[in-house]
């Protein structure tokens, strides 16, 4: 097919097309404008800086224009605001089908190459075994088309996908802002249809729960490595866990419902065990005895720490038996309210519990790209904190453990 010609006026230089208008708001805080990137102006702190665990401040602000006068219209007047657009977002994981041509257009060429990347390659690194593989290839981002949630998530997750197993490191860069953008996208819109559980979205937030955890596991270890950012493993994880407080209820609250839904074969406590080694057990066993120095049974603390021990044990059982992801992340979702409270006021002994649970973290590196290098990051953190900060003699061998695990020597 022959191209049309061009003429250009003589004499004169070729006109630029126009540009196309679009929305810019000057109103973002100073970290994100620093790092060129779009602000969705959160006061008193932007979702972008609470995630990098950034101070937020918004003290380049230009100052407002002065108002027009009574009765005159503005192009203002028809904008929304961050929150009606957050709002928005809300109604429109509400009810999916009427908004899906809305959904279709604000997505671009590179988006649908991401959507490729999770069905071709990014679903198998969620399987424990082939027969979960039809589930994360196909029936889960079916669930993707009424859920916008949970298709930010599948972009963020092959977004990171990218940028852990590229050379480049611009484009592990550019892919990590893109996976960072994503997940932000899908925080309000997941914790909304939480609160908000029917047989039709179930499966949707058990498929985002699973993807916030492994996000929140990689997240931080890429970032620190392309960046050399101060993004704490510690910090970021326990962003991950108030994100999936409540999952864990989901089971209970819809019994009935998941007897029919893709997830009805993942009970975790069905899920078989190997006898733990004897070295496991001692680490274990010495969790429990420090946690009884601490207090006694029936209060709160006590009894949520052990119970966080007790479920860990079960982790490390069933990934002996099968390396399978459930077995890690179900301890991020089971996890009681007021034991990550003490993990977020840096109580020492959950600390050393999250410390141990790095050991799996590690182990699961071995299996897949997401958890490669994270929970040697996490333990070296842990172990630099309670190290320096406790000197009792009876805490020797529940640092030394995890150290040396993660060293190979054990």
């Amino acid at each position: 097919m022959a191209s049309r010609a061009i003429s250009k006026p003589s004499g004169g230089r070729e006109k630029a097309p126009p540009r196309r208008s679009h929305k810019k708001s000057r109103n973002g805080c100073d970290q994100c404008k620093e790092r060129r990137v779009k602000c969705d102006e959160t006061r008193p702190k932007c979702d972008k800086c609470t995630y990098r665990l950034l101070d937020c401040t918004y003290l380049k602000i230009p100052p407002a224009p002065s108002p027009p006068p009574d009765g005159a219209v503005t192009n203002a007047s028809s904008k929304s605001t961050p929150s009606e657009d957050h709002a928005e977002s809300h109604d429109n994981n509400e009810h999916p089908s009427s908004h899906l041509d809305d959904v279709c257009h604000k997505y671009s060429i590179k988006d649908m190459e991401l959507m490729h990347k999770f069905s071709t390659e990014t679903y198998k690194s969620l399987c424990g075994d082939e027969s979960d593989m039809h589930d994360w290839q196909i029936l889960i981002p079916q669930q993707a088309y009424t859920h916008e949630f949970l298709l930010q998530g599948m972009l963020a997750l092959a977004s990171l996908h990218v940028s852990a197993t590229t050379t480049d490191s611009h484009r592990a860069m550019s892919f990590l802002d893109t996976a960072l953008h994503y997940n932000h996208m899908s925080f309000g819109p997941f914790r909304h249809t939480l609160d908000h559980i029917t047989p039709q979205n179930c499966d949707a937030v058990y498929a985002s729960s699973a993807i916030m955890a492994v996000l929140g596991i990689a997240m931080p270890y890429l970032d620190s490595k392309y960046r050399g950012g101060q993004c704490s493993m510690v910090d970021t994880m326990i962003t991950a866990f108030d994100l999936l407080q409540g999952s864990h209820s989901i089971s209970w609250i819809t019994a009935p419902w998941l007897q029919a839904t893709i997830f009805s074969k993942y009970g975790f406590w069905e899920m078989k065990t190997t006898e733990l080694d004897h070295d496991t057990t001692s680490a274990i066993e010495r969790l429990l005895y420090l946690n009884s120095l601490t207090g006694k049974p029936g209060e709160q603390g006590h009894d949520t720490t052990r119970e966080a021990i007790e479920f860990l044990k079960s982790c490390f059982a069933k990934f002996a038996h099968k390396p399978h992801p459930a077995t890690i992340l179900g301890w991020l979702l089971y996890a009681s309210k007021d034991f990550v409270d003490r993990l977020r006021s840096r109580k020492p002994l959950q600390l050393l519990v999250f410390m141990h649970w790095g050991v799996l973290v590690n182990e699961l590196g071995g299996h897949f790209w997401w958890a490669k290098g994270s929970g040697k990051a996490l333990v070296a953190e842990l172990l630099s904190e309670l190290a320096s900060s406790n000197a009792d003699p009876r805490w020797g061998q529940a640092l030394q453990w995890p150290e040396h695990k993660i060293a190979g020597h054990v």
